[in-house]
């Protein structure tokens, strides 16, 4: 059994360690600093039923309006929470089927990735060759070639094409 002594400190009864003075600081701060660490886990709890609570309502709450703009009558049962699907058990031979499914599709998709690539590297050097190659012949031709041609992407826009001047505005003089 303890030898420790019980004192009575702000409302708390605190146990003193033995071989501590009664009272000592650290011994109540200890105290302090685990009442402390508790008030805030509580809270933090708090928060997070709160914050799930609200979530829950704005979920419930933008149902209600996807229904009500499509017409729809709107049943309060399809919203309650306690209708919620029980898990599926899935049996380990087919958890293991489809980790297997799932590295296959992995596979698949990195070797199509590869290809991809190597496409591209392979068009990227064909034109740097032919290009090379045409600037051995004709350099007009080479700097025509090198344009952008305005015909490639049609792109039409319709807007505003000038900013009407801002009364006041002295603009930065970007010469010096």
């Amino acid at each position: 059994m303890s030898t420790g002594v019980v004192l009575k400190t702000g409302g708390l009864l605190r146990r003193s360690i033995p071989g501590q003075v009664l009272g000592s600081p650290s011994v109540l701060a200890r105290g302090k600093k685990q009442q402390a660490a508790k008030a805030k886990t509580a809270k933090r709890e708090v928060m997070k039923e709160y914050v799930r609570q609200m979530e829950l309502k704005q979920v419930t709450e933008e149902a209600a309006m996807r229904a009500a703009r499509h017409g729809e009558p709107m049943d309060p049962e399809m919203l309650n929470p306690a209708r919620k699907r029980a898990p599926v058990e899935v049996s380990p031979e087919e958890q293991e089927r489809r980790y297997l499914l799932v590295k296959e599709y992995s596979r698949y998709h990195m070797e199509r990735h590869k290809r991809e690539l190597g496409l591209l590297q392979g068009v990227m050097a064909a034109r740097r060759r032919a290009l090379l190659e045409l600037r051995k012949i004709s350099l007009p031709l080479y700097g025509q070639a090198l344009e952008l041609s305005q015909d490639l992407f049609p792109f039409s826009h319709s807007g505003p094409t000038t900013t009407p001047p801002i009364p006041g505005y002295i603009p930065p003089d970007l010469d010096e």
